[in-house]
């Protein structure tokens, strides 16, 4: 074999181990990088759970707030109307994690409404074999990029408090749990509305 192809063979090693250092250091950066997202995701809920622990006497405010979305819907939706009604009875006589419950039902009913007969919903479930369900309705709706993977992290765990509500006999939570379920169901139902319902007023 020729110098000249020694040469080249060295060269073209030479330059496949400094593309896979490359590689394996882009790698770890981007690795890096997705951590400090994750850990300033949970800075912020921390930040937020801490802020409601402090100050979770949010009564007039909730009730204004579900007060102005019964209105709304009065209008778009009655059934959604009726389902929130029925959980400001519930927030104002004290079963919270009820309130949460129905204010869960509701999102997945308007996320239901908007997919039931999405073509691109019925062909992601299909290639991912997974079932129609709240989890994935919020699963499709991130992966669209309609809602944020930090709003897609706080909805499932107030569908956490709804399985948990359906499964466990006189279930309880920590007030501050109670507030900050109460505004990220209510915040929750704002946004979808806003999705499912783009020209209709609903904030």
């Amino acid at each position: 074999m020729s110098k000249n192809k020694n040469i080249l063979i060295i060269g073209i090693a030479a330059t496949a181990v400094i593309a896979i250092i490359i590689a394996v250091y882009l790698y770890f950066e981007d690795e890096k990088n997705k951590q400090k997202i994750s850990e300033l995701e949970e800075d912020k809920l921390k930040l937020i759970l801490d802020s409601l622990k402090r100050n979770p006497n949010l009564t007039d405010e909730i009730k204004n707030q579900l007060e102005k979305l019964i209105s709304n819907f009065s209008e778009i939706d009655e059934k959604v109307s009726n389902e929130l009604a029925q959980a400001l009875q519930l927030f104002q006589i004290g079963q919270i994690e009820n309130a949460i419950e129905d204010l869960v039902k509701i999102i997945e009913h308007l996320l239901t409404v908007y997919y039931k007969e999405n073509i691109g919903f019925e062909k992601w479930l299909k290639e991912q074999k997974k079932k129609f369900d709240l989890h994935n309705l919020l699963t499709f709706c991130k992966y669209e990029d309609k809602i944020t993977d930090i709003e897609f992290q706080f909805f499932i765990a107030i569908k956490t408090i709804r399985n948990k509500e359906d499964h466990t006999v006189d279930l309880k939570l920590d007030s501050y749990l109670n507030a900050s379920g109460l505004i990220t169901a209510i915040g929750g139902i704002f946004k979808i509305a806003t999705i499912v319902y783009p020209k209709k007023t609903t904030h």
